[in-house]
């Protein structure tokens, strides 16, 4: 009993150090608050990624008075539920991405010349990611989650990847030069979606309508069974998310400042 009464009291005074710790931690070097930042880019690997993973925090953010660019990698030109393909469908789903964003609040768009598909040089696709940071200058860029175990498509892994060297090559000038680009950014954060391991969350309540509103927008790629059940996923995604943190709905995010970014692993657990 005495045997059992020590590993008892050895097992809850390590548990209160590693909470005592992890608080210290999170105090040294805090998650950036999304709702905070003014500057926004959110990078999406084909014209509907941004929508269908956070269409309803970039609504909230964009209603907020937000600066938000997005940026579209691949030209959409693999797929479509209507038989549309090839210069057409590019076309289709460039307008579809347009009005979608414009649904959202959001009218600068960029899109990226790539085929989707894999069929680009990802060092030229990390330059030019490169190339937009230092014109636009966000706080923090959001991407998919590269690390995530179950992700398959290329595009997701690629794109992912390639943002999140873009921030580490953006932040140096002797990087940029070697990219044939000048000038630098300090301070730039990233907000990983389609992410496994959120540590960060906005409260969607009021935009959630418009977050399945503008996926709508891309009827090339969605049917009407395949947006209700869209709708449901998202449904108990986001009360998963909001309801233990008071926010009713609320959309998650791996969210890393500079310093997790490099030799700092602690943020995956706050």
């Amino acid at each position: 009993m005495r045997i059992c009464a020590y590993v008892q009291e050895n097992c809850r005074l390590r548990i209160c150090a590693y909470e005592a710790t992890m608080s210290i931690l999170k105090k040294a070097v805090p998650i950036p608050k999304i709702e905070e930042q003014q500057r926004l880019l959110f990078v999406g690997p084909h014209p509907d990624d941004v929508e269908v993973a956070c269409g309803g925090t970039v609504a909230k953010l964009a209603a907020a008075g937000k600066q938000i660019t997005f940026l579209v990698v691949t030209n959409g030109c693999v797929g479509s539920v209507n038989g549309l393909e090839g210069e057409t469908l590019v076309q289709t789903r460039q307008k579809e991405a347009l009005a979608s964003a414009a649904l959202l609040g959001v009218s600068d768009v960029i899109f990226l010349p790539y085929d989707d598909g894999c069929g680009y040089d990802l060092r030229q696709v990390t330059r030019d990611i490169v190339k937009v940071i230092l014109d636009k200058k966000p706080q923090m860029v959001f991407c998919p989650d590269y690390t995530v175990p179950s992700e398959c498509h290329p595009d997701h892994l690629n794109v992912g990847k390639a943002v999140t060297d873009a921030l580490f090559f953006a932040q140096w000038q002797p990087l940029t030069s070697r990219l044939g680009l000048s000038g630098c950014v300090k301070q730039v954060n990233v907000a990983y979606y389609y992410t496994h391991a959120p540590n960060a969350y906005v409260g969607v309540k009021k935009t959630s309508k418009l977050h399945m509103q503008a996926i709508a927008c891309h009827k090339s790629q969605f049917t009407e069974a395949d947006l209700k059940q869209l709708s449901l996923y998202f449904t108990l995604r986001e009360l998963r998310f909001g309801l233990p943190r008071a926010k009713w709905r609320a959309e998650g995010f791996r969210v890393l400042a500079p310093v997790h970014q490099h030799c700092f692993p602690e943020a995956s657990l706050f």
